[in-house]
């Protein structure tokens, strides 16, 4: 059995792991800012991340006192929970399995609702791992001729994600919007970390998910709260004035659609905050 996580010192330092990482790439993913992330918390006792996708920040930093992890797409949220409490049967159903284009469409032709939630989970991480650019909205099966598998079987599936069962075990799972779960976890002690869909790439991670309203939502939310936030979107006219009353600067990052993309470009996005 993968070894779980041990108590966390009622401590307010928050650092870096290099070491961490995530179960997948996710589209938006922060794999590339979360030195930087990390390296901006201030002292806190509850971390709560609002748009969690793969979670990359989590994984990258060491644990607070309390966690939260939240997500509106129940796919994931269900695939988090069968990583923390069903570990062993989600591997399972990996045991005689092939990274396969027809056993690709086959799953994404089969309705969910007529799985198990395992089966459930197994399902969404395949097609997470197997699909072009991490995409969970219209997936299309990924091939390379020049790029190793990123599906892991066997022994090294039970390696890559033992890791990400234990981290966590101290970590709460929440599946609710942001307008409520933010007051709901908000106090003083809290740090928000969000990562909302890019300004005007709400639709690529399905329809009704977020709109251009909801940044209205979240700043007025924002504006409010109790604890303190670090959020981070696209270097876009229209995030900076909509964000101008909070503390804003720009990082430079390479763009791509996932790892295995053949062609990069250099972007910028804002990190916005409240201290």
């Amino acid at each position: 059995m993968p070894k779980t996580t041990t108590d966390v010192p009622d401590v307010d330092d928050i650092t870096y792991n290099p070491s961490g990482h995530s179960f997948s790439g996710w589209l938006g993913g922060k794999a590339q800012l979360a030195r930087t992330i990390v390296d901006l918390m201030p002292p806190h006792q509850h971390y709560c991340e609002v748009f969690a996708g793969a979670a990359w920040v989590l994984f990258k930093k060491s644990p607070s006192k309390a966690e939260t992890i939240n997500d509106v797409n129940g796919e994931l949220i269900n695939l988090y929970r069968i990583f923390k409490y069903h570990f062993e049967a989600l591997l399972t159903e990996f045991e005689s399995q092939l990274n396969s284009r027809d056993e690709f469409y086959r799953m994404r032709s089969t309705p969910a609702n007529t799985l198990t939630d395992i089966q459930r989970a197994a399902r969404f991480y395949y097609m997470l791992r197997t699909c072009y650019g991490a995409r969970i909205h219209s997936p299309t099966f990924a091939s390379s001729g020049t790029r190793p598998v990123r599906l892991k079987l066997g022994e090294e599936l039970r390696e890559h994600l033992s890791e990400i069962h234990a981290r966590l075990q101290r970590v709460t799972i929440e599946n609710q919007s942001f307008e409520l779960l933010i007051p709901r976890m908000d106090c003083p002690n809290t740090l928000f970390y969000i990562d909302p869909p890019y300004y005007d790439c709400e639709s690529y991670y399905g329809t009704g998910v977020f709109c251009k309203d909801d940044f209205l939502k979240l700043r007025d939310l924002l504006k409010v709260i109790k604890g303190k936030f670090i959020l981070s979107l696209n270097d876009v006219p229209q995030v900076r004035e909509i964000f101008k009353d909070f503390t804003i600067e720009s990082k430079q990052i390479r763009w791509s659609v996932n790892a295995a993309a053949t062609s990069e470009k250099l972007g910028k996005e804002v990190l916005i905050r409240n201290f």
